[in-house]
């Protein structure tokens, strides 16, 4: 497509980027003299599209991909933005580039956005790390763009399509737009947690292998942060985890979630966690490696108790591989996840019979508690 003319003024230069709706080319507006991105979206209805990405083409915010034009291809809508030189938040979260003041930084950038967003009753509908842009600068600052608005909607629209497509990636979904019910802030906040999650623990706990697997999780809900990162201040793996609650009106305003990041961000180290490790280069099958992390911890004999009760406890596996994660540390006192581990072993029944939450001295961390809940 090298060369081609779109839209009469848009000469395309090379394709930078393609996924499940469309192809997105680097090119040249031959009329204002400048760098576009230009995106074609493979569409049955390519009217709806163009008509939900009218209301994104009025917002204008500096952490927004600004939107320039809307038209049409044979078969496709055209959606014409701003180039933002730099890498997405994706590729830089795989590269093990971002320390955990940079995600914070970043996440505050895209509560900025979806402020803007929201008070203009558009909902963003596919947040997640593909979706963020952080541009190069010089001054040793991580700042981002949230773009792809181009599937957006008016707030409190059905997340169906007319022919019954849930629009958005299942991965970072809702679960009330995975269902394809009404979606608000409420789901934008959502992802946007789910994406600070995934930056901050290494992995998205609700990604499965198979879209049935994906979809299982989000109705079994993600295992507390702190499982997976201990080390993170508890008021905003807290707050985190709230966002992520299956209930909307339960989970925190995108303006309480900014509040929490500004005021954890200094406690927050600006240095790569060592947990970001890439756990396929240990060539273990998931199982096996909750294992060997458990093993690691608490010893044989726990692990030969555990797999004694694994039928009874389903969800055990999947809590532990999150708790354990820190002990693949370089240097970590693994020692020092013990007091974590131990409520969870319990609760499952591994040595001995767990106390009733709530009962008389038996009193948890908050993320100790809702891994309880998460197991059961």
């Amino acid at each position: 497509m090298a060369d081609d003319l779109v839209m009469g003024r848009f000469r395309i230069e090379e394709r930078i980027g393609s996924g499940g709706m469309g192809t997105v080319y680097r090119a040249f507006d031959e009329r204002l003299q400048r760098q576009v991105a230009v995106k074609e979206i493979v569409a049955a209805d390519p009217e709806r599209v163009l008509r939900e990405a009218q209301a994104a083409a009025r917002l204008n915010h500096p952490a927004i991909v600004t939107l320039y034009e809307l038209g049409r291809t044979p078969g496709c809508a055209v959606l014409v933005s701003e180039l933002v030189p730099g890498e997405t938040l994706a590729r830089l979260h795989q590269s093990g580039l971002l320390c955990d003041r940079d995600v914070a930084e970043i996440a505050t950038d895209l509560c900025d956005a979806l402020v803007h967003a929201h008070s203009r009753s558009v909902v963003h509908r596919d947040l997640k790390p593909e979706n963020v842009v952080v541009p190069e600068r010089t001054d040793g600052q991580r700042r981002a763009k949230l773009m792809d608005f181009g599937i957006a909607r008016v707030a409190g629209a059905s997340t169906l399509t007319a022919t019954g497509e849930v629009v958005g990636t299942l991965a970072y979904m809702s679960p009330e737009q995975a269902e394809g019910g009404l979606v608000g802030a409420e789901s934008d906040v959502y992802s946007l947690a789910l994406t600070a999650y995934e930056c901050w623990a290494g992995h998205n706990p609700i990604a499965g292998r198979t879209p049935a697997e994906t979809a299982r999780r989000i109705g079994a809900g993600a295992p507390p942060l702190r499982l997976a990162r201990p080390d993170l201040p508890e008021g905003l793996a807290d707050t985190v985890d709230a966002c992520l609650d299956p209930d909307p009106p339960l989970r925190p305003t995108v303006l309480e979630l900014r509040d929490c990041l500004e005021a954890e961000i200094d406690e927050l180290e600006a240095r790569v966690p060592a947990s970001h490790r890439d756990e396929e280069a240990l060539d273990l099958p998931r199982p096996r490696l909750a294992a060997a992390r458990l093993a690691t911890i608490c010893g044989a004999a726990a692990l030969l108790a555990l797999l004694a009760v694994g039928l009874r406890a389903p969800g055990l596996a999947l809590v532990l591989d999150a708790v354990l994660a820190p002990s693949l540390l370089v240097g970590a006192p693994v020692g020092a996840l013990a007091p974590l581990v131990a409520p969870i072993l319990a609760a499952a029944g591994v040595g001995g019979a767990a106390p009733a939450l709530g009962a008389p001295g038996t009193a948890r961390p908050a993320s100790t508690a809702r891994a309880i809940r998460f197991l059961r």
